[in-house]
């Protein structure tokens, strides 16, 4: 059977190839102890809401200060957090691509999820389940072990 390594490269060949698709836990990855929480991507549009009240305050009153803040907070809601968890996302799949190491410390976290394309019975969650075998019974082998 393959090592560790050659299964992990399995997985880096599949995704790169489209074989197989990884999802990402947002909700465990969005917490500090993540490697890849960024605390500043989580803080930006909050202090952006604070400076526009205190300039809707200062240009408009109590009533710009209100609407500054009512639109800031839909956009909040609606746009600027969908781009800080799509940020989030792909910072997990390049550090859980960078190397095996990355890959297991988003995987025994529970941060990572795993299929075949097209197919969503195949799915299988870390840390629960165990990629070695999905890795070795479901992708081909590579150029590498082949040769070896």
């Amino acid at each position: 059977m393959a090592d560790e390594q050659d299964l992990y490269e399995r997985i880096w060949y599949g995704v790169r190839d489209g074989r197989v698709d990884l999802g990402a836990d947002l909700k465990i990855l969005n917490k500090p102890g993540s490697p890849v929480f960024s605390r500043s991507d989580n803080l930006l549009p909050w202090v952006a809401l604070l400076a526009l009240i205190v300039v809707g305050w200062r240009l408009g009153g109590w009533i710009g200060a209100a609407a500054a803040a009512a639109s800031m907070l839909i956009l909040i809601a609606t746009t600027i957090n969908l781009a800080v968890m799509a940020r989030l996302r792909k910072k997990a799949i390049a550090y859980a691509l960078s190397g095996r190491t990355g890959f297991e410390t988003l995987w025994n976290a529970g941060a990572l999820s795993m299929r075949l394309r097209g197919d969503a019975a195949s799915e299988i969650r870390g840390p629960d389940e165990d990629w070695r075998p999905f890795a070795s019974q479901r992708l081909p082998r590579t150029k590498a072990e082949k040769e070896g």
